[in-house]
């Protein structure tokens, strides 16, 4: 039986992807790329040095009314399902880790009956405290991982922890600076860690009422 394999490329940097995708990659009969309109495919831009099968292009829209993202999801795990079908081996490639915030899972859920095999990749906020040499916890100390969708639940994050990673911080940034000082946090804020036009900054103030890239993060840590 053919097998899809979920295969996390990492955060930008072609050298952090592990041999075990690599080899994979190299293996299977489609690769498959998720996409958004108008924005190409960062996870085949990394991936693309270790491909050896057919590409295929598919579009998961970043913004949708729920009823039509179903059915985009829908129409695309019909596609993966025919290449399986097939007799096909496919490769979801995705960037960061495939079990973190990533349209993999979706797809994962939607094939039930095939065989599937996950294979894990550096996430973002890994590779981020990586490039900073700051730990994001040590000894006995908890952390917490927050998508920045609710203001209030970053709040209660905040409170009940010294370690926090703010992910998918773009459409709330100014709220999340004016709210970190009032916790008493440092944050430590990377664009597009890994890529060429990565971009690091402990002073959040000086991208207060700009437009932040959405593959952003902050790493944010109590101070004593």
């Amino acid at each position: 039986m053919a097998k899809l394999y979920g295969i996390g490329v990492g955060i930008g940097d072609k050298n952090l992807i592990s041999l075990k995708a690599v080899e994979t990659l190299g293996q299977v009969d489609v690769v498959v790329a998720p996409t958004s309109k108008g924005e190409g495919s960062i996870a085949y831009e990394i991936a693309k040095p270790y491909i050896k099968s057919d590409v295929v292009f598919l579009e998961f829209p970043m913004i949708y009314t729920k009823e039509n993202l179903k059915a985009k999801w829908d129409e695309n795990i019909k596609k993966i399902k025919r290449f399986l079908d097939e007799g096909k081996n496919v490769a979801f490639i995705t960037i960061g880790d495939p079990m973190i915030y990533s349209t993999y899972v979706y797809i994962l859920n939607g094939i039930e009956g095939y065989e599937a095999e996950t294979i894990p990749g550096i996430s973002s906020f890994s590779a981020a405290a990586s490039r900073l040499n700051i730990p994001i916890a040590t000894g006995d100390e908890a952390f917490a991982v927050i998508p920045s969708g609710d203001i209030l639940e970053i709040s209660k994050a905040l409170d009940m922890f010294d370690n926090v990673v703010l992910m998918k911080i773009s459409r709330r940034f100014d709220e999340i600076v004016k709210i970190l000082k009032e916790k008493n946090f440092k944050g430590y804020l990377v664009i597009k860690c890994g890529h060429d036009d990565e971009q690091i900054s402990l002073n959040l103030d000086e991208y207060i009422g700009k437009k932040i890239d959405y593959m952003s993060l902050i790493i944010a840590k109590k101070e004593r």
